[in-house]
């Protein structure tokens, strides 16, 4: 039923629902296999993603496994279907996590219901047998689960701190049906199965909800979960999805993919703080079988700031304003140095570990939680926090903006400054977060650069307090700095790192920054340079090909393609832009979906899933192709026609 030999579906094949507390992975074949419950950061309770015979899943499907299910999304929304069909029925498996609103922190209501996901599933025609298969597993399948049947219509399931209950909900005239557990051969982790046939016009609701303790869990499927109206739920969280999209005012020919990729950037904060997640997952793997695996279910500034900055120019503003609450009541409260990312309540201690209990990702391990790169030096993130504060207050024409940038914001903001104006000198380790030397990275002094100049433009708009003297002085210090060192004259590039001849993707966000405008001879050259060097076949960009201290290779990087896309539009090869941008958006999969890299010969998708960086990337390409397209229009329509 869509896996592979190897018992893993393809990285793409999942679609992801989610309620801005965690997201859940759904394969075409009715299985949730990728869980973290109630949030982002919890251990998974659903881990067959990572370890296809020890981990967990929660899988409604026929009894006939030849029949193959078939994804969408229903239109304008999170909540994703699922049909199986055959010539005797068919059934639609609705998937959905409740919400109540989608406003941003702080309006958003979080403490008032429990947490829940629903499954609907619905015969539209004829009958088909259909199977239920409910495997937890505990800390990531680190602990036993221990079950208590309570009836034919909930049970309870505890382990090691995570609790977990099931309710099932039908209409009175369907026959009940027995749930009964299967041991398995590992026996920590019993599988609950029940079997059933539904015919047509019969449907049932199957909640599974996270519970604080065994009395929640069973207070939850015993009083609460009865009594709520599943089917009046789902309606209310579509249309609140769909009110959420309707500010969205990007109307182009991709309209499909950006308002997918919007929805699953919302998808990623965290309700309770603002926070955002890079992607809901960990180690999925950039090289399946090696060792670049890597957990991405905390806040990086970079990653949240790239997100905001899109959202933003959606129309979407009341994200950005949730993360830079989140960013001063939270990450950088206090007057430590600021770090490259925290947890999503603000924890700066992300201690990595390795869980070798669990095979990974068609054997990719190790298998890890938490990230050592929270202690790395990273000088960009101080760029593209204040470009992404330039950015979102820019966009919003009312009075409250000067309120907002005065206060704890504009202190965080100067406290990013004076460090950048510190420390901008020092080696780093890169926006890629490379595990060996520090080097001095150009992406970094550009970012650097960036951190100076929209201080500069916010202290000269606002009337905010600063030395603006200096820091106009140290601006235009650094550029020159970054000329003279990060370009070579004689491979006619800018380089990863100073006096190299070493080429880096990243080098193509310059233009993206005003740092260098797009056709400059220096910046043709360069990106030039990165498509001979730094492409494969279909055109998709390569980070580098640089030692970075692992082992192993890497796919093509889908943000870096669509900043290549960027470029080309920008320097007006907008018909080798456009082909591109549909090159790499044909690499989603049939949700829509993008990973974080592609593998070269396959176009297999690799790394963390759904990636913020693709999606956010492909927003900003959408974008500026229509921007470009549009102006070339007008410049071709006011040139006048010369007779023949």
């Amino acid at each position: 039923m869509g896996q592979h030999d190897s018992g893993y579906q393809s990285i793409n094949a999942y679609g992801v629902i989610g309620n801005c507390h965690s997201a859940v992975l759904v394969g075409p074949d009715g299985s949730i296999d990728w869980g973290c419950l109630p949030d982002f950061d919890s251990p998974a309770i659903f881990c067959r993603l990572l370890d296809c015979e020890r981990g967990g899943y929660f899988q409604l499907a026929p009894a006939d496994t030849s029949i193959s299910g078939v994804q969408s999304y229903l239109q304008g929304s999170a909540v994703l279907q699922t049909r199986f069909s055959s010539l005797t029925g068919e059934i639609v498996l609705t998937d959905f996590m409740p919400v109540e609103t989608l406003r941003a922190w702080p309006c958003q209501e979080t403490q008032n219901r429990s947490w829940i996901l629903v499954r609907r599933l619905t015969c539209t025609y004829g009958q088909l047998p259909v199977r239920m298969l409910l495997k937890v597993t505990p800390q990531y399948a680190a602990s036993a689960s221990n079950i208590a049947l309570l009836d034919n219509s909930s049970v309870v399931v505890c382990g090691d701190g995570q609790y977990v209950g099931l309710f099932i909900a039908g209409q009175p005239s369907l026959p009940s049906f027995p749930m009964h557990v299967e041991r398995t051969e590992e026996r920590l982790h019993p599988v609950i199965v029940a079997q059933f046939t539904l015919h047509e016009g019969e449907e049932l609701f199957f909640a599974l909800g996270a519970g604080n303790s065994p009395q929640d869990t069973y207070r939850l499927v015993e009083k609460e979960l009865p009594g709520r109206d599943f089917a009046a739920e789902l309606e209310h969280t579509l249309q609140r999805w769909r009110a959420w999209l309707a500010k969205c005012t990007y109307h182009g020919p991709y309209k499909e993919a950006v308002h997918r990729s919007a929805l699953t950037l919302k998808m990623m904060t965290y309700a309770p703080t603002g926070a955002i997640v890079a992607a809901p997952t960990t180690s999925l793997p950039e090289t399946v079988g090696g060792e670049r695996n890597w957990d991405y279910r905390y806040t990086w500034l970079r990653d949240a700031s790239f997100t905001l900055s899109a959202l933003s120019r959606l129309g979407f503003t009341d994200e950005a304003r949730a993360f830079i609450h989140w960013l001063c009541s939270f990450a950088c409260a206090g007057k430590k140095e600021p770090q490259v990312m925290y947890g999503i309540r603000g924890e700066p201690h992300l201690p990595e570990y390795e869980l070798w209990h669990l095979s990974g990702y068609r054997d990719s391990h190790p298998v890890r939680v938490g990230n050592a790169a929270a202690g790395q030096r990273q000088l960009d993130i101080f760029g593209e926090v204040l470009d992404c504060i330039y950015l979102s207050l820019s966009r919003e024409n009312n009075r409250s903006v000067r309120e907002q940038i005065t206060g704890p914001m504009w202190e965080v903001a100067r406290r990013f400054i004076e460090y950048v104006c510190a420390n901008w000198q020092e080696p780093d380790a890169g926006i890629w977060e490379v595990r060996g030397e520090q080097r001095h990275y150009v992406y970094s002094k550009v970012m650097c650069w960036v951190a100076l100049d929209r201080g500069i433009r916010l202290a000269e708009r606002f009337h905010l307090k600063a030395d603006l003297a200096r820091w106009q002085r140290l601006r235009d210090q650094i550029r020159l700095n970054i000329l003279t060192y990060g370009y070579n004259s004689s491979s006619k590039t800018f380089t990863q790192t100073y006096m190299s001849n070493v080429l880096d993707a990243s080098c193509l966000y310059l233009p993206l920054v005003g740092f260098i405008a797009a056709d400059d001879p220096r910046m043709r050259s360069t990106v030039d340079g990165i498509i001979d060097q730094l492409t494969d076949e279909h055109g998709f960009v390569y980070r580098y090909h640089s030692d970075d201290g692992l082992t192993g290779a890497e796919g093509t990087f889908l943000m870096c393609t669509f900043w290549l896309v960027d470029n080309l539009a920008l320097q007006g090869r907008v018909d080798e832009a456009r082909t591109l941008f549909e090159r790499a958006l044909a690499c989603a999969g049939k949700t829509g979906l993008l990973s974080e890299e592609v593998a070269p010969a396959t176009n297999q998708a690799l790394g963390n899933y759904p990636q913020a960086f693709s999606h956010l990337a492909l927003i900003h390409s959408a974008l500026n192709l229509q921007a470009i397209e549009t102006r070339l229009a007008a410049s071709a329509a006011e040139v006048p026609l010369v007779a023949a």
